[in-house]
């Protein structure tokens, strides 16, 4: 068996569910409870939410004959690549490989993979059995708050992502998570070191989840997770250096632009779209319907981008 974002179910043909949005990427998950505990993840040994869950999405599970069937079907102008997401299994990377083959001999969609491997040789295996690019997840920025959220050591998981890129440039992405009580100049900061290593970033809001060590803690302000969204996407087209950001407690303060500049690099939109790898768009991942949109799913409209920039023309100096 194997887990299906209910999106990506819907877009397979697996469910009969009418979305709003569908997504451009098949999302699968492997494994059932995590080995690891991350104190946000529903997947989490001590979580009490439903294993059926990660992020804001459901995963029904379906029989491997089922998803094979449609992923051989579906066309790429609907479902794009493939990314599986992998909980920590007891076996390692063992299994992971077997439902790799499995991908690839049904496929010829780009795989990506993001799960917990331990050293480089199991990166090599990984890439060997046909997964085009993997990410090991940071998802916390500090030291501290990385041995409390989710266990271990920091700079060993980084040493390992930086070990990883410089062995395989450019296939190497990484997970990066607002709100875990890091100030802007340190997830900023971070995000310039990944990215001239050549580590694509994915960036995530906190979002509190029932039944995880950390449901009743607050996401980050939305000014806030905007300010490191435009400097993210800056980085990223280098279009400017970290060298000429100005923070101040902390906070970011100017991007080191004139404001006709920075109103014109931002104008299309997408540095508050969906980060990440090609072609992923997560939709609602990040947000409930209605609500908050942290990571737009689709090209922003010209109010909703208008509203964007006002917001982060209004609390920078420019």
């Amino acid at each position: 068996m194997i887990r299906v974002s209910v999106g990506t179910a819907a877009c397979l043909g697996l469910t009969t569910n009418r979305m709003d949005v569908y997504p451009t990427t098949a999302y699968l998950l492997s494994g059932n409870r995590c080995q690891m505990n991350c104190a946000f993840c529903p997947q989490g040994t001590d979580s009490n939410e439903a294993l059926s869950r990660l992020g804001r999405v459901t995963w029904p599970e379906y029989s491997w004959a089922e998803v094979e069937k449609a992923l051989a079907c579906v066309e790429e102008t609907v479902i794009r690549r493939i990314c599986m997401q992998s909980v920590r299994h007891a076996d390692g990377i063992v299994s992971l490989l077997g439902q790799i083959s499995r991908i690839k001999t049904t496929t010829n969609l780009s795989l990506s993979l993001s799960a917990w491997i331990q050293d480089e040789d199991e990166a090599t295996a990984i890439f060997a059995a046909g997964v085009d690019r993997i990410s090991i997840s940071l998802d916390v920025v500090k030291p501290e708050d990385f041995r409390r959220i989710k266990g271990g050591s920091l700079q060993d998981r980084l040493d390992l992502l930086l070990q990883c890129a410089h062995r395989y440039p450019g296939r190497m992405s990484t997970h990066l998570v607002c709100g875990f009580g890091e100030t802007e100049a340190e997830m900023l900061s971070t995000i310039d070191k990944l990215l001239r290593a050549e580590i694509t970033v994915a960036l995530f809001a906190f979002i509190p989840l029932r039944g995880t060590k950390l449901e009743n803690e607050q996401p980050p302000a939305v000014d806030s997770y905007r300010r490191v969204q435009a400097g993210h996407f800056l980085l990223r087209e280098k279009v400017t250096d970290f060298s000429t950001f100005q923070f101040e407690d902390g906070r970011l303060v100017s991007f080191g632009l004139p404001g006709k500049e920075l109103k014109l690099h931002l104008a299309c939109g997408t540095a508050f779209q969906t980060s990440g790898c090609r072609d992923c768009n997560r939709p609602y991942y990040n947000e409930r319907p209605g609500g908050v949109i942290y990571n737009y799913h689709h090209r922003l409209s010209t109010a909703e981008n208008a509203a964007i920039m006002n917001e982060i023309l209004s609390s920078v100096n420019i």
